[in-house]
């Protein structure tokens, strides 16, 4: 409901190692923001370095992101 106004695109990405934002807690933001037909794109990055996985440089969170941002930047151009 707290999103409801929103229009925006949603990215959510969760570790598998982070116990403070753990991935299951991910998912139901993601089925929330399903539920509220809103556009979201997910992704779990395996991880093992807990809830600071994010300031690591993991190969795959850069992908991730980078083809989001692309994605986004490509949306704007149009």
């Amino acid at each position: 409901a707290a999103l409801a106004g929103v229009e925006a695109n949603f990215l959510v990405l969760s570790f598998t190692s982070d116990w403070r934002f753990s991935p299951e807690r991910s998912r139901e933001i993601v089925k929330a923001l399903l539920d509220g037909d809103k556009t979201v794109s997910y992704a779990e990055i395996e991880a093992h370095h807990g809830h600071d996985a994010f300031l690591i440089p993991i190969p795959h969170y850069f992908d991730v992101f980078r083809a989001y941002m692309e994605r986004v930047y490509a949306e704007c151009d149009q």
